[in-house]
């Protein structure tokens, strides 16, 4: 299976991992992590097809990660809805392993990971994409979920900033 750590900045400027990143930056202002509560979905709206939230979960008292939300992005490059499923249902071994420690290293660290890999699902292995794993805290006590982003690596977005902003008032000047 192919798959590298990249930088953040290898990342193109237009593809969701990248959006996300700013995105979560944002959320996160000055704590090491964000709040779950700071990242609003709503506020992300092209980026929500290629998100999966996992949550992490003890099971025999061996931490494992279930699948809370799988988008509709992820499911088309997958195949398969992962939703409600542990980590390692449906993927390889090797890919199962990578995404294990992936996701023990970013509650460890509290610092995201970027990768360039292919699907480590079997029949899906020549689909290619940039994936960015984000941890995020649900009461700023411990790091418990993770935000996966998962792109085609020549999907881009329309614009660079995908965090709709509310917008303010604009002054009529009709009265002029």
């Amino acid at each position: 299976m192919s798959y590298r750590e990249i930088p953040a900045a290898d990342v193109p400027e237009l593809h969701p991992v990248a959006g996300f990143s700013q995105f979560w930056a944002e959320a996160k202002g000055a704590d090491a992590v964000p709040l779950r509560a700071n990242i609003e979905p709503t506020k992300i709206p092209a980026i929500l097809p290629w998100i999966l939230l996992l949550e992490a979960i003890e099971v025999d008292e061996i931490v494992q990660f279930r699948y809370r939300l799988t988008g509709s992005g992820c499911r088309e490059i997958f195949g398969i809805d992962f939703t409600g499923k542990l980590l390692g249902e449906d993927l390889t071994p090797e890919g199962a392993d990578i995404r294990r420690r992936e996701f023990i290293s970013v509650m460890t660290t509290g610092k995201p990971i970027y990768s360039q890999t292919e699907i480590p699902i079997v029949g899906r292995e020549f689909i290619n994409v940039y994936r960015g794993v984000f941890p995020v805290s649900r009461l700023g006590k411990c790091i418990d979920q993770i935000f996966i982003v998962i792109a085609h690596e020549a999907l881009r977005l329309v614009t660079a900033s995908p965090i709709a902003r509310t917008r303010r008032p604009q002054a009529h000047l009709s009265s002029l």
